[in-house]
């Protein structure tokens, strides 16, 4: 890379004349493209490495810079003189003079769509058979490309027609000869398809390391926070008007999915760190500091006030941006689920923008009252969220039939993703129209019933060598959605109608509690590894139950007494579990967290008159028996004040010794919590 930057400042000079464009050689013009912007890619990531600024400023100006690039000299002098000009400053010249971006003009010159050869109407061939050999000729080339072996693939051919035998395939010799050479031309045009596809593949694929270098490892202060969000806007909007259009070649998808998730993850960090720095704001001959996007933006500017928008690219431009990631995502259709598994990662990282950022806990914002909470004005965070979700709503049962099958089946990543935005939809969703289709449509009922069918998985991973913990991790976003479903009243008593808790209360695994490992006093002395341990792996399992059973239990206000009974049910099903948790004398992290979950639980499911709702046909001896289990817990429960009541413990672990790290501090503060709760 030395020679190449010092040897007539070649890269420099060969990118001042991409995009090449010739079109009687594309497939060659690509590839030297695709070479050129990786050894971009790489000089940039060196040269920011070792802190030569100068270099990797010229080689920004010269991509993203929408101004003419003046005539490079000689002697290295031309270009040189902007080096103290920032990449900032290429936004705000007379826009008569603009020129686009070599960046984007780069990506406008790789063409998206591909001519396909009409099949062959053959006379004496079958096409299916010959189709099947094309596909038995079909060889890795020098360059890893899959292409038909021509030479081979005649003597196949020829050799079919010298053993046809009889006085007619004599006289049609010819005209089998002729069609062979039909079928050789359509495998030679055949083959430029799949070599310039690939040529495609790998300039779009070079492009998006080109860009992903830019946004990541370049210095970031050679690209001012504004200026990056309206880069990656237009490339965001470009990237999708062409793989949106009805020509654009079905290869492309995988790598303009990738590009997209990129782009759309440092355009919501670049918004995120544009909402968390200060802005100066002159007023009366002196400089003030406001937060952008806080809550004092609520109130209505003052006619000398600046209007700050939602960041800086607005929202207009973000809908738009909305729009075509939904358009994508449906242009998938029912294949594809590795590609929607990108795009359900961008739109989540789109959705983020509009979370409201975590308020500080300060004097100012203890003293706003309920009342002034509820009627404070719309923030821009309330707006872009009302917006996007009017957005995904006008899609409306295409979008939510897609994202429900993912979550219900395909590949393990896809199906968290796609958990995890229905997750994130269903929390915005002010008219629960996807909480309405998923119960509607049956996808609710699938996700609860297909609890039963994780047990099995569930109980392999406690093994002392597990197999994959995919499954568990696909288990833990099933959880996490369905306990988001249950924060609202509507979703809880869908959850109920689902047979949520019966389900639980049949999976085994809750039964099968490893033995506590009793290393050191208060579990503190754990080494971390990879793969947790197998009890820390079980409460990785029961954790979200205890959750999901919490939540439902606050949020089914109107059917309490039967959420109340099912919970119990569920308790029972497990109670040598139960009766474990609640006898455990380890006062580690983990086991108090089981503890206050189950107490919780406990405290609210445990009421007069629910054992009505258990099952009206049980006799007297199962009630008294049902009676019984509700009483042990209650006493076990109230033994443990004994324990906990006092501050004894407590102040025995606080007392021990302080010169820990910075997880330790956090175990300690997390065991304080849970002795609390408890």
């Amino acid at each position: 890379m030395r020679y190449l930057r010092t040897s007539q400042d070649f890269l420099f000079t060969q990118l001042q004349y991409l995009p090449f464009s010739i079109k009687e050689h594309e497939i060659s013009t690509l590839n030297q493209m695709s070479w050129l912007m990786k050894t971009a890619a790489i000089e940039m990531r060196v040269t920011s490495l070792n802190r030569q600024r100068s270099h990797t400023q010229r080689l920004l100006h010269l991509l993203l810079d929408d101004m003419p690039v003046k005539p490079y000299l000689a002697d290295g002098e031309g270009g040189m003189e902007d080096e103290s000009r920032s990449v900032s400053g290429f936004l705000h010249f007379d826009t008569a003079s603009k020129v686009r971006r070599k960046i984007l003009s780069i990506l406008d010159s790789i063409d998206f769509s591909q001519d396909i050869p009409e099949p062959l109407q053959l006379d004496f061939f079958d096409w299916a058979q010959i189709e099947q050999v094309i596909a038995n000729c079909e060889r890795k080339n020098a360059h890893g490309k899959v292409v038909c072996n021509t030479k081979y693939l005649h003597s196949v051919l020829v050799a079919e027609v010298n053993a046809l035998q009889g006085m007619a395939a004599v006289g049609q010799r010819p005209l089998l000869m002729e069609e062979i050479n039909t079928i050789l031309q359509y495998v030679l045009e055949r083959n430029t398809l799949l070599q310039c596809l690939h040529a495609k593949r790998h300039a779009l694929e070079s492009w998006r390391q080109l860009v992903e270098i830019i946004l990541t490892a370049c210095p970031q202060d050679l690209i001012q926070a504004e200026d990056r969000q309206l880069i990656i806007r237009d490339l965001l909007q470009d990237v999708h008007d062409k793989i949106l259009n009805d020509d654009a070649a079905q290869e492309l998808m995988p790598v303009v999915a990738g590009a997209v998730f990129t782009l759309t993850a440092h355009l919501s960090q670049s918004m995120k760190t544009e909402q968390k720095q200060p802005l100066a704001v002159p007023a009366a001959g002196q400089s003030q500091y406001v937060l952008m996007l806080d809550g004092s933006f609520t109130s209505s500017p003052g006619p000398d006030g600046i209007s700050m928008g939602f960041a800086s690219i607005g929202d207009s431009s973000l809908h738009i941006i909305l729009k075509k990631l939904l358009d994508f995502i449906l242009k998938t259709g029912g294949g594809f689920q590795r590609v929607r598994t990108h795009l359900y990662g961008s739109l989540l990282y789109y959705l983020q923008i509009a979370q409201r950022p975590d308020e500080p806990d300060t004097l100012e914002a203890a003293k706003k009252s309920m009342w002034e909470r509820l009627t404070a004005p719309e923030d821009v965070f309330s707006k872009l969220q009302r917006e996007n979700m009017a957005i995904i709503e006008s899609y409306g049962a295409a979008l939510m039939e897609v994202v429900c099958r993912d979550a219900c089946d395909g590949h393990e990543i896809g199906r968290m993703l796609a958990l995890a935005l229905l997750d994130r939809i269903v929390s915005v969703d002010k008219q629960q129209q996807w909480l309405l289709y998923l119960s509607n449509s049956g996808y609710l009922k699938a996700l609860v019933d297909s609890l039963a069918d994780d047990d099995l998985t569930l109980q392999s991973l406690l093994t002392p060598q597990p197999p994959l913990l995919k499954a568990l991790y696909t288990y833990e976003s099933k959880m996490a959605f369905l306990t988001r479903v249950a924060k609202s009243q509507q979703g809880a008593l869908e959850l109920l109608r689902s047979g949520v808790i019966v389900r639980l209360a049949q999976c085994q695994v809750y039964d099968m509690r490893p033995e506590t490992n009793h290393q050191g006093m208060y579990g503190m002395r754990h080494s971390p590894v990879f793969i947790p341990a197998p009890v820390e792996r079980y409460r990785q399992i029961l954790l979200p139950a205890f959750q999901l059973c919490q939540v439902i239990l606050t949020s089914s206000m109107a059917q309490h007494l039967q959420a109340a009974g099912q919970v119990l049910q569920f308790l029972i099903s497990h109670s040598d579990t139960v009766q474990a948790i609640l006898r455990c004398q380890d006062v580690s992290a983990g086991s108090l967290q089981e503890l206050a979950s189950l107490t919780g639980i406990i405290s609210k499911a445990a009421l007069p008159g629910v054992l009505s709702e258990l099952d009206t046909d049980v006799n007297e001896g199962t009630q008294m028996e049902l009676q019984g289990h509700i009483g042990r817990f209650q006493r076990q429960c109230l033994a443990l004040l004994s324990r906990f009541g006092s501050s004894d413990r407590l102040r025995q672990f606080k007392l021990q010794d302080d010169n820990a790290e910075g997880d330790r501090v956090n175990r300690r503060d997390e065991i304080e919590l849970a002795m609390q709760q408890v």
